[in-house]
């Protein structure tokens, strides 16, 4: 093979590779030996039919099947000569070949940049301090008492009010005729938390139980459900019952009720748990403040097919979280771009300091093993309550590699170790960094 590299940019290559006759020769010797046994040409048996009229009929189907067996490995060989990790796959141009003569071709492609690190140990970072409060412990509890809350009933001449809980049947009709999708037995309205539309949530109110009531509303063209958008829609609705939230005292018969053995260990651990959600986010906070402060510091070439494929990522995480649909209303034209700007240099941020991660743990030698990649399964299994054989497999890939896994073990291993290494001060400006230790 003769190889020969131009430098496009410095995150792009051109591979220019030559592979030699008699190595071409051979492919499409086996090609066509191999198709000879399984061909079918009228006139001649299985296995007999002549070198010449294979070739004949069937040259572009064994010159594909050559070019397929032969590009991709010497394309890899190129890459393992060079020393060059691709980012993507390539572009293949100006392909040549025939039978006994070499077979050329062009493979350009987005490569990992170069990394010139700058000094990253004993780096700046401010640590807040984190401390768990009586008042949150106290919000926590709240939160408890209203997860074990019970919904008891008002006496039938209770007039429905904000707060209360009202069970409702409801059916929906446009022009006299019903609308599938528009009704609901039994539907629980908690009045004034926008758990229904506007308009019933007020219709409701003052009614008791036992009532029948009507009320209209004009959807607008653009509304999520397509069965009511654009419609004038009359709701009849019975109330059914009209209840209230009877929250459980703060003692050791709620505590009990949650498998402890007291108030006072009920309390403890909510205060464990607010800990450890606040030492989560403190972390999070330095993994983040880490990654700018070593952008910060460095120059780095962006491959723009990673910053492209990351910007999709974001992009669908944020389209995700804010439940956009095809139904919704447009972005204005402005915000939309200046969203696809905060979206693209975020992307880069992340591209640049997932770079210069990794530069950094080749240099450390940091790596992850087999027991670190088994106990994050077993912990996201346990988290989202899944089958630990499905979550491994699903996490394995097809590789059965665990690359994606084992990549983002291995970036915040070496967050946590930068940080481990940095200068850190606390918020009232005592040092816990390096000199510290």
């Amino acid at each position: 093979m003769k190889l020969s590299i131009e430098t496009l940019s410095p995150v792009k290559r051109a591979l220019s590779i030559e592979i030699e006759p008699s190595v071409v020769g051979r492919e499409f010797d086996a090609a066509y030996s191999e198709l000879g046994r399984r061909a079918k040409v009228p006139g001649f048996r299985p296995g007999k039919i002549p070198l010449p009229v294979l070739e004949k009929r069937f040259q572009r189907e064994v010159t594909d099947d050559v070019v397929q067996r032969l590009v991709p490995r010497f394309y890899e060989q190129a890459l393992k000569d060079a020393g060059l990790v691709p980012v993507q796959l390539p572009t293949i141009e100006g392909l040549s070949i025939a039978k006994d003569a070499p077979l050329s071709f062009r493979a350009v492609v987005e490569v990992r940049p170069d990394v010139t690190l700058q000094p990253y140990q004993g780096l700046p970072l401010t640590r807040r301090r984190v401390a768990v409060t009586d008042a949150e412990v106290g919000e926590a509890l709240e939160r408890v008492r209203l997860r074990q809350a019970e919904l008891v009933s008002y006496d039938d001449a209770h007039p429905i009010a904000e707060g209360d809980f009202a069970v409702v049947d409801f059916e929906g009709a446009s022009d006299g005729q019903p609308l599938p999708g528009a009704s609901a037995s039994g539907y629980l309205v908690h009045v004034g938390e926008q758990s229904v539309i506007p308009e019933i949530d007020a219709a409701l109110r003052g009614h008791c139980k036992g009532d029948h009531l009507e009320t209209e509303v004009s959807f607008p063209a653009d509304y999520q459900s397509p069965q009511v958008a654009g419609r004038r829609v009359l709701f009849r609705i019975t109330v059914g019952d009209v209840k209230q939230r009877v929250l459980p005292a703060l003692d050791d018969e709620l505590a009990k009720d949650l498998g402890l053995a007291s108030l006072e260990a009920l309390r403890e651990r909510v205060r464990t748990e607010i800990d450890a959600r606040n030492k989560a986010d403190q972390r999070a906070e330095e993994r983040g403040a880490m990654v700018k402060l070593l952008n910060d510091r460095h120059q780095v070439d962006l491959p723009p097919s990673l910053v492209q494929r990351e910007a999709a990522a974001l992009r669908e995480r944020m389209e995700r979280h804010l439940g956009h649909t095809e139904q919704g209303s447009a972005t204005p034209k402005g915000e939309g771009d200046a969203i696809q700007k905060e979206i693209l240099g975020a992307a880069e941020g992340r591209v640049k300091g997932d770079l210069l991660l990794e530069a950094i743990a080749e240099r450390e030698g940091l790596s992850v093993g087999m027991d670190e990649i088994e106990r994050e399964v077993q912990r996201l299994a346990a988290q989202t309550r899944s089958d630990i054989r499905e979550v491994r497999q699903l996490l394995a890939g097809e590789s059965g590699e665990f690359v994606g896994l084992r990549a983002t073990i291995r970036r915040e291993k070496m967050l946590d170790w930068l940080i481990d290494h940095a200068d850190i001060r606390e918020e009232d400006g005592s040092t816990t960094g390096q000199e510290s230790r």
